[in-house]
C-alpha cells in the first residue's frame, strides 16, 4: 500500500512538473523549422559577416563594451538553445534593429539615442534576442525554402550539407528573409521579450513605450524599425495584461549610470553625434593593409581602418539594416588571392555583378602595378551600376582592393575622384 501510494504521488508530481517548468517559459513557443540551432549558427555567422562587409559599423571600444555587456546580461535570461549572441552598433540615424539567426544583434546608433533609459534600449534588444530564440529567421527561411523545393529532397538539401548552409547564409545577408517578420512573430517577440525584460530587472512597459514614441513619429524614414516590425497591434494593453503571469523578478531598475555615459557621449538629442558631424570628422589621410590613401573633401568614412572601410559622400550610403548600400563611393579592404578569386567572392552577396568585356587595366597603385576592371552591376531598385574593382599586390601580405561605385549614368564623371584616391595611395609598410 506505502509503495502504491509512493509511485501515485511521483505520478502526480510529474505531471505538475511539466507546468512549474512552462512558468518559466511560458512565452518560449519556437517556431517550426527544418534547421537544428547548430545551423541557424552556421548561417547566421556567414549573413553576419556579408553585413560587417556592407554596414557602417561603429567601433568605439566604450559603446561596443557597453552594448554587449547589456546584451549577455538579457541573454542570460533567455530560455530555449544557448545561442552565441553577438552585438554590433551600426553608425546611422535611422532609428532600427535587427537580428540574423543564431545570435548576431544589429542596433542602429539612432535607436540607442533615441531610447529614454536603459530600459528602452534593454526593450529593443530583448526583441530582437527573442526573434533569434523563437527562430523566426529559420522558420521563415525553410517556409521559402519548403515553397521551392520539392518535397523528396528537403531532408537531402537541409541535412549536412555545410555549404548549401553557408550559400543559404549569404542569401540572408542579400535577400532580408529574416527582416519580414509577420505580426504573429512581432507578439511573440514582444511577449518573450517582456518575459525577459522582467528577469533582468527591467519594466516591461518601457518596451511598449519606446515602440509608441516610434508610433508618434509617424512612420518617417528614421523610423525603419516600423517597416522591418509590423505593429501587432495595442502592444502596451498586451505588455501590461503579461506582467501578472511573468512571476518572481528582481526590483526594476530603469537606467543605469553607464547608459548616460554612452548615451551622453554618442547623441545629440536623437541624432548620433559622430553620424552628424561625419564618421571620421577631420580625418584627411586613412590606412588599410598598409595602404595609406586620401579622403575627398567632404567624404564619410566608415568602418575599421584594421580590416575595411567604406568612403562615400554625404549622398553616398543609402537604406538601413540589411538593406543599407554604398550607391557612390568606395570599399576598402583586403584579400588573398586572385582578382577572378575575388570577384568570385563579392559575387556571393553580389548575383547581378558581372565583368564588363574590355574593361581589364593594370594601373600603378602606390609604385606597384595592380589589377583592376570594371563590372556592371544591378541595385536592389533595379538601376544600373558600374563598380571599378582594383586589386594591389603587397609583398609578404593580403593584396589590397578598392570596389569603386556609381550610378552607371555618372560613373565617368566619378572616376576622376576615384583616380585621385589611387593616386593618392602610398605604402606605409
Amino acid at each position: 500500500m506505502r509503495q502504491a501510494l509512493f509511485f501515485l504521488r511521483l505520478l502526480v508530481l510529474l505531471c505538475f512538473l511539466p507546468g512549474l517548468a512552462s512558468a518559466q517559459t511560458s512565452y518560449y513557443k519556437p517556431n517550426w523549422t527544418l534547421f537544428s540551432p547548430e545551423q541557424d549558427v552556421q548561417m547566421g555567422q556567414q549573413a553576419e559577416q556579408q553585413e560587417l562587409k556592407q554596414l557602417p559599423i561603429l567601433h568605439d571600444p566604450a559603446a561596443e563594451n557597453y552594448i554587449t555587456q547589456l546584451g549577455q546580461k538579457l541573454a542570460s535570461h533567455m530560455p530555449g538553445p544557448k545561442f552565441p549572441f553577438s552585438f554590433h552598433i551600426v553608425n546611422q540615424k535611422d532609428i532600427n534593429a535587427f537580428a540574423l539567426p543564431g545570435g548576431p544583434i544589429f542596433v542602429n546608433l539612432g535607436a540607442i539615442c533615441a531610447a529614454k533609459n536603459e530600459a528602452q534600449l534593454a526593450g529593443v534588444m530583448a526583441h530582437e534576442e527573442s526573434h533569434v530564440a523563437q527562430r523566426h529567421s529559420s522558420s521563415m527561411l525553410s517556409k521559402k525554402q519548403a515553397a521551392s523545393v520539392p518535397l523528396s529532397i528537403l531532408g537531402g538539401l537541409f541535412g549536412s550539407g555545410t555549404g548549401r548552409l553557408l550559400n543559404l547564409g549569404a542569401q540572408l545577408a542579400v535577400g532580408s528573409v529574416f527582416l519580414k517578420y509577420s505580426r504573429d512573430m512581432e507578439s511573440q517577440a514582444d511577449a518573450l521579450g517582456a518575459q525577459v525584460m522582467s528577469d533582468s530587472g527591467y519594466d516591461p512597459r518601457q518596451m511598449a513605450q519606446f515602440f509608441e514614441t516610434l508610433e508618434a513619429q509617424g512612420g518617417g524614414g528614421s523610423v525603419q524599425f516600423l517597416s522591418d516590425h509590423p505593429n501587432p497591434g495595442n502592444r502596451t494593453a498586451a505588455i501590461e495584461k503579461e506582467i501578472p503571469t511573468l512571476g518572481p523578478h528582481p526590483p526594476y531598475q530603469d537606467d543605469s549610470p553607464a547608459f548616460d555615459r554612452i548615451h551622453s557621449d554618442l547623441c545629440n538629442g536623437s541624432v548620433p553625434k559622430k553620424l552628424a558631424s561625419g564618421a571620421a570628422a577631420g580625418v584627411q589621410q586613412v590606412t588599410v593593409g598598409g595602404v595609406a590613401m586620401a579622403v575627398p573633401p567632404g567624404w564619410q568614412v566608415y568602418g575599421d581602418q584594421t580590416s575595411q572601410l567604406t568612403l562615400a559622400p554625404a549622398n553616398g550610403i543609402s537604406g538601413s539594416g540589411d538593406q543599407t548600400q554604398v550607391v557612390r563611393g568606395a570599399i576598402v579592404s583586403t584579400f588573398q588571392g586572385s582578382l577572378d578569386a575575388l570577384i568570385g567572392q563579392l559575387r556571393q552577396g553580389n548575383p547581378q555583378l558581372r565583368p564588363l568585356a574590355g574593361t581589364s587595366s593594370s594601373p600603378n597603385v602606390a609604385g606597384t602595378t595592380a589589377s583592376a576592371i570594371q563590372l556592371s552591376n544591378q541595385t536592389p531598385q533595379n538601376s544600373a551600376e558600374t563598380d571599378w574593382l582594383v586589386l594591389l599586390p603587397r609583398p609578404g601580405a593580403d593584396s589590397v582592393y578598392w570596389v569603386f561605385v556609381a550610378p552607371s549614368a555618372e560613373f565617368r564623371r566619378d572616376q576622376t575622384t576615384f583616380e585621385g584616391i589611387l593616386r593618392s595611395a602610398k605604402a606605409v609598410r
